[in-house]
């Protein structure tokens, strides 16, 4: 099945039907138009505008909306879109492993549990649509894990996010729960530098743009109709309550309660000294999932790392549990087809619940006894 999944996940063989991807490269298809005309900002962060424009550049069909992600991604979407779309796409999926690899082994993330997280069915799919969930699981990863020891380069990656959100809304959490001049300065310089490069290169109109055009292609895709939305591969709480047929305030009520529950238990894990450094960083890779709505089973990269990093020796029946855990995200849309609920956030919060578990229990092994050390 792995080797299967890794093939179409490269477009080397033909994939599952998946109808939010009418080009060669899905998403992928959608940044390398965006890059190509990243200098007209109006036009990108403008559904009916940018729509046809991106089809004809791209010569066949693309998913229908806008760019929705802020400026902040332009710089690399535009050096993206300089070589022809296959080649590009090829590169970006070669340039993002090689780069998750290296921030991972910074985080000092052990090689067994590397290679399961870029293996695991959610860096397929991943790598299937062209997306960032492995650039960004690196980046969050080497982030945490350079709090301590180098506090201005731990909150300058985690600050990196922000070209794509979703990942750094619960970093001013954790920011703030580790009480650093260094690690607030590092985050404050990078976003600081993000901000002026997009506004320096693609001009200040393109925030203003985003916040407009781009908040209302988000928008429209939260409260569309949820049977032709792609929350049946979603990975929030608000996916799971629209799946169960909730009103759009009691869908975005829980996803209010998610968020507040991730970010605090994130302020109590950071604020603590005595807790291992991957077991930190296992739970806080589930826990970022939290905040935001807008999350699908591509960004589950981190928390397929986080099941092998909390398995341990001498726990069979847990580590089989993160075992299929693990192997969750390859089914969340067909178990959704077949039973009609978003189950990932479920999935997200036992894992997370595992790694508390062991904290409480004081489960932490010697090294020879974790199984991914």
């Amino acid at each position: 099945m792995q080797l299967a999944r890794l093939r179409w996940a490269l477009h080397l063989a033909p994939a599952p039907a998946y109808p939010g991807c009418p080009t060669s490269f899905c998403d992928f298809a959608v940044f390398w138009a965006a890059g190509r005309l990243s200098a007209h900002p109006a036009l990108i962060y403008n559904a009916p505008d940018f729509f046809p424009a991106a089809a004809r550049i791209v010569g066949q069909g693309v998913p229908p909306g806008a760019l929705m992600y802020p400026p902040a991604m332009l710089p690399l979407l535009y050096l993206m879109s300089r070589l022809p779309l296959a080649a590009a796409y090829y590169a970006f999926v070669a340039a993002a492993i090689a780069a998750a690899v290296v921030l991972l082994r910074r985080a000092r993330i052990p090689w067994p549990c590397i290679g399961a997280g870029l293996l695991s069915p959610a860096a397929l799919w991943c790598v299937y649509l062209g997306q960032f969930g492995i650039l960004c699981a690196g980046l969050l990863a080497a982030g945490l894990a350079a709090l301590d020891s180098k506090p201005g380069r731990g909150g300058a990656l985690l600050a990196l996010l922000a070209m794509k959100p979703q990942y750094a809304m619960l970093s001013p959490a954790v920011i703030l729960a580790r009480r650093s001049q260094n690690v607030v300065l590092g985050a404050a310089v990078a976003g600081l530098a993000l901000l002026a490069v997009s506004g320096l290169w693609f001009g200040w109109g393109a925030w203003t743009a985003f916040l407009g055009g781009g908040g209302e292609t988000i928008r429209g895709l939260l409260q569309g109709p949820f049977a032709s939305s792609p929350g049946r591969a979603g990975a929030s709480a608000f996916w799971m309550a629209r799946s169960l047929g909730a009103s759009l305030s009691t869908a975005y009520g829980l996803q209010a309660v998610a968020a507040l529950v991730g970010a605090w238990c994130a302020w109590q894990l950071w604020r603590r000294d005595d807790v291992p450094r991957n077991t930190r960083i296992a739970i806080t890779l589930c826990l970022a999932l939290l905040p935001s709505p807008y999350g699908y089973t591509d960004d589950m990269v981190g928390y397929s790392i986080a099941c092998v990093l909390l398995m341990r020796g001498g726990a069979p029946v847990t580590n089989l549990l993160l075992a299929l855990l693990w192997h969750a995200p390859g089914y969340i849309g067909q178990f959704e087809t077949k039973s009609g609920f978003v189950a990932a956030p479920l999935c997200v919060i036992v894992v997370a619940l595992i790694g508390w578990w062991q904290l409480r229990r004081r489960e932490i092994m010697p090294a020879a006894q974790v199984i991914c050390a």
